[in-house]
C-alpha cells in the first residue's frame, strides 16, 4: 500500500456553486499550480496539459450526483499514471473538499511534505477564489 494523506479545506460556498465550479475541467487552472493558463481538450472528459513532471494528459471524473471529482493524470513520457481521489461533502451552508494524495514510489518525506504544501495553498486558492464572490 502507498501512504497517503487527505487534505481539507471548508468552503463557505453552497454546494451546488463550488460542485459546478470544481466539475467543469476548464476551471482547474484557475485554482490548481498547473503551469501555464490553459487546457487543451483531446475527447471525451480528457485534455492535455503541462504539469511540473512535463507533459500528460488529465481525465476528470464525469458529472455525479456522488460529488466525486476525481481526475487521473497520465504522463506522456513514461506513462506513468496517477489518480486523485476528491470528494465534495456538503457541510450546513457550506462544503467541505477533500482531496486524496497518495505517495508515489520514490518519494522521499521532504518532497511528500511538499507535495501536500503545495495541495494545500492550491485547496487555499480554490477557497479564496470561490469565497470572493
Amino acid at each position: 500500500m502507498l501512504p497517503s494523506q487527505s487534505v481539507i479545506v471548508s468552503i463557505r460556498r453552497p454546494y451546488v456553486e463550488v460542485y459546478d465550479f470544481l466539475a467543469d475541467p476548464l476551471n482547474f487552472v484557475h485554482w490548481a499550480a498547473v503551469p501555464g493558463s490553459s487546457m487543451e481538450p483531446i475527447g471525451g472528459n480528457e485534455w492535455a496539459v503541462e504539469i511540473p513532471r512535463g507533459q500528460a494528459v488529465m481525465k476528470f471524473c464525469p458529472r455525479n450526483q456522488f460529488g466525486v471529482l476525481d481526475y487521473t493524470v497520465r504522463l506522456l513520457a513514461g506513462g506513468s499514471t496517477h489518480t486523485t481521489p476528491v470528494r465534495l461533502v456538503a457541510n450546513e451552508d457550506g462544503v467541505d473538499l477533500v482531496l486524496h494524495w497518495f505517495r508515489r514510489p520514490g518519494v522521499d518525506d521532504g518532497q511528500f511534505a511538499s507535495e501536500i504544501d503545495w495541495l494545500r495553498s492550491d485547496l487555499e486558492r480554490l477557497k479564496t477564489l470561490l469565497e470572493a464572490d
